[in-house]
């Protein structure tokens, strides 16, 4: 019983998984945290807007309004809005999935093909709405970054995942 239990570290000892000469930073998981942390203005952006968005179609829809006017854009149809308001929610979904997946440090090759494939297809989706909707090129990676951002990521961890399992 006098031994240490294996869930408890030593001074001397790095977290699990970290490599012997790593600054303190990277044991730490600074690096992690400001990765993960990157991702926080469109996650604000796209889940207060996507919940916006929805709440706002339904109410037009339960008011039998057959458009309404949202600002930016000319006058839709309520669905439309819950449409683009479900969308902008998928995207608060995948970059929260993102994000959670680097702060647990997840090295999993199935769940950052899957926050990949579905950033990557809400990327493309936003691009094309973007180009019909007229959307301003220089606001498009303001609005639309953080799924890049994702997109980026988890094909840098899917590659290192996938060089892992090939040594």
């Amino acid at each position: 019983m006098d031994e240490p239990r294996h869930d408890e570290l030593t001074q001397d000892e790095p977290p699990l998984g970290t490599p012997e000469g790593a600054p303190p930073l990277a044991r730490s998981g600074g690096l992690r945290l400001l990765a993960a942390a990157f991702t926080a203005p469109w996650l604000v952006g796209y889940g207060v807007t996507g919940a916006w968005a929805v709440t706002r179609g339904a109410r037009a829809a339960a008011d039998g309004l057959s458009s309404l006017d949202v600002g930016y854009s000319r006058l839709v149809t309520p669905a439309g809005v819950i449409l683009v308001g479900a969308l902008l929610l998928a995207g608060f979904a995948v970059v929260l999935a993102a994000a959670m997946l680097v702060l647990y440090d997840a090295r999993g090759r199935g769940s950052w093909a899957a926050v990949g494939a579905v950033a990557a297809f809400l990327t493309a989706g936003s691009l094309w709405a973007a180009a019909s909707g007229g959307l301003h090129p220089g606001l498009w990676p303001l609005f639309f970054g953080g799924l890049v951002y994702v997109v980026a990521l988890s094909s840098v961890r899917l590659l290192r995942a996938t060089r892992g399992v090939e040594r």
